[in-house]
């Protein structure tokens, strides 16, 4: 039974609800204004939803909007989550390929491993994706903007093409699972890319870091001690535990055991993700000490103005100024190889102690779960051999 009129709807100026019908309802507040809203139940739930601002929407409009609403609730459907889900669409349809991706990188840059990493996501997005797609709503972005994005980098510069892709398709996934946009995955690279991009692997070497022949090391390490300043012991350092440079370079006190001589670093720091506990052999005891006696700061190895560690490149040009002729072999991170060959040509030591030494993750799901010692006394003893080499 319909109850108002519009000569009826034009005398209401108190506050209150008036009663049309079948749910309807029109709401006046205190500064007079009027809309409508609709009541009604679904699976035993109250609910009520906003049908819009009266005189905007009349009369007739608010009876219409109410049928089609009943229907929807005929069907078992819910005409409020509906037109939530209407709203979100429209709302989705505004938001551009840029601004999510700076969302993406705001909300995850707390589980990288530092700045630099954090940097170089913004700069690729911003050198490869953005000009292409930065200013495309969601829904607009396909596949083929994706190739036209990959195509000229695919041969020429792939894995920065790859990383391009990767960093695509995580976005995509994350706004997908946010409703931003429908499935699937534009960037995805299995049943999808891998159809319409070269595989590269198949006609490309791939390159590792320049490493150092393990057998020049003792004489290196006895240069690097003769050096004397902190980036000198910073690779000193770095040879001795066998670590990433990231690892070294923002080494703090706090992590440092040297009564038990192990250095554990905390997850957040590690590639992985995972504590990692580091025998210290003897040199590394030595560097450390040698430093701990002018160093009072959080960081181990300082830069220059002792407010911060040293940056990741540091040891790099330590290399390229002091030693030309190393460095055209070699980069820091090379030294872990080096260990790595120095460990399987010299012994036989397990492998799996040598890949912790490394930091490496097991990457079989079944011994991982079977696997769970960190074999740090074995790992202690593989460090201990590795100084006598160095020293030697």
């Amino acid at each position: 039974m319909s109850n108002l009129t519009n000569k009826k709807i034009e005398s209401f100026f108190e506050k209150g609800v008036y009663v049309d019908g079948d749910g309807l309802r029109l709401r006046v507040d205190k500064n007079k204004n009027k809309s409508w809203s609709l009541r009604y139940q679904l699976a035993g739930n109250i609910r009520e939803m906003g049908l819009g601002k009266y005189p905007i929407i009349s009369l007739k409009d608010a009876r219409k909007k109410t049928i089609q609403a009943k229907k929807m609730i005929y069907d078992g459907k819910d005409p409020l989550e509906i037109k939530k889900d209407l709203q979100l669409e429209k709302q989705n349809n505004t938001i551009t390929f840029q601004q999510i991706s700076e969302k993406y990188i705001k909300t995850f840059k707390i589980g990288w491993s530092n700045e630099k990493h954090t940097q170089q996501w913004s700069n690729t997005l911003n050198n490869y994706a953005n000009p292409i797609i930065g200013k495309l709503p969601l829904d607009k972005i396909n596949t083929n903007h994706i190739c036209k994005i990959l195509n000229p980098i695919w041969n020429t510069k792939h894995e920065t093409a790859s990383r391009v892709r990767q960093r695509l398709e995580k976005i995509f996934s994350y706004c997908i699972a946010l409703k931003y946009m429908k499935g699937p995955n534009p960037a995805a690279y299995k049943d999808n890319l891998q159809h319409l991009l070269p595989n590269i692997s198949k006609i490309t070497i791939v390159k590792h870091h320049r490493s150092l022949d393990y057998h020049d090391l003792p004489d290196l390490i006895n240069e690097l001690h003769k050096l004397k300043i902190t980036s000198s012991y910073a690779l000193t350092f770095l040879i001795a535990t066998a670590a990433r440079t990231n690892e070294v370079i923002g080494a703090t006190w706090k992590e440092i055991d040297l009564k038990n001589k192990v250095w554990t670093i905390p997850a957040p720091r590690m590639k992985m993700r995972q504590e990692h506990a580091v025998p210290l052999n003897d040199t590394a005891c030595y560097v450390l000490n040698i430093i701990q006696k002018h160093n009072s700061s959080d960081f181990i190895f300082l830069n220059n103005n002792k407010k911060s560690h040293i940056s990741n490149n540091n040891m790099r040009l330590l290399l390229k100024n002091n030693f030309p002729e190393i460095f055209k072999k070699t980069v820091p991170h090379g030294f872990r190889s080096s260990f790595r060959d120095w460990a399987e040509e010299n012994h036989n030591f397990s492998s799996r102690a040598v890949e912790l030494c490394l930091a490496h993750s097991n990457k079989n799901k079944v011994e991982k779960a079977y696997l769970r010692s960190d074999l740090f006394l074995k790992r202690q003893s593989i460090m201990q051999e590795w100084n006598k080499y160095l020293i030697k």
